[in-house]
């Protein structure tokens, strides 16, 4: 049992999460591991929940731990990385790294253009497009949330089975030719949202990679606007060696 020093000039949420580490990097508390919940963190350690909580949210956002609502926290698996400078699609890379990947359909059907979508799709705002929103799984739990946004006259050549094998450019390709097509990118680390929250069993405010990618044909057409948002504690992405 860890002894801690209330004298000492250490902080006590900072004594705690080093020998909440030292269970980790020791073995004792193995991946995927339930470890003890805030009040019993509390109790044995005679601390109060501030202090508990902001230990624990430390792990968390250094990726060690990872909470699941309504479940607990758990000791987190190695993050899944993935370059886009590798002509590997992340569906390959995870199964290099052993681990099953899979998708989940939640919502399709057209909607509205916002002006955002109006603007990267350039279409007219409030226009007809597709919306696609899926699940991103690794053994089956979910990492990410893919919302892709298409024209119209690609919508109406979606065979649906795809949507469960793969990335999005894996049911566009064999729509459009994609020789010559150009994709561009940003990245940005923000808050969960609710449906953030809601659907990657997040709790409130963890933190989320936001990644955006506009894909245009050879002749500079956009054919698809990608919002995909992924755990934080769970995916890394390397640019650059």
């Amino acid at each position: 049992m860890l002894n801690i020093d209330r004298k000492s000039p250490l902080p006590l949420h900072y004594q705690l999460k080093q020998h909440l580490l030292e269970k980790i990097e020791s073995g004792e508390w193995k991946q995927n591991d339930l470890i003890p919940s805030e009040q019993e963190l509390q109790d044995s350690f005679k601390l109060s929940r501030t202090t508990v909580r902001q230990a624990l949210s430390d792990l968390v956002y250094e990726g060690l731990l990872i909470r699941e609502r309504g479940r607990g926290t758990f000791v987190a698996p190695p993050k899944m990385t993935h370059s886009p400078e590798d002509r590997k699609s992340l569906t390959e890379f995870m199964l290099d790294q052993g681990i099953k990947p899979g998708w989940r359909v939640i919502e399709k059907g057209f909607v509205e253009a916002n002006k955002e979508v109006a603007e990267m799709l350039k279409v007219a705002y409030k226009s007809k497009v597709y919306r696609i929103r899926r699940l991103r799984l690794a053994e089956e739990k979910p990492i990410g949330v893919h919302t892709a946004f298409l024209p119209e006259s690609i919508a109406n050549q979606i065979n649906e089975t795809e949507l469960l094998e793969g990335g999005s450019l894996n049911y566009i390709s064999h729509i459009v030719q994609m020789n010559n097509s150009h994709a561009k990118r940003s990245i940005e680390a923000v808050a969960a949202s609710d449906l953030d929250v809601k659907l990657l069993q997040l709790s409130s405010g963890s933190p989320v990679l936001m990644i955006q990618r506009v894909v245009t044909s050879a002749n500079g057409e956009p054919i698809e606007f990608l919002q995909a948002r992924y755990r934080g504690d769970r995916f890394k992405y390397q640019i650059g060696d």
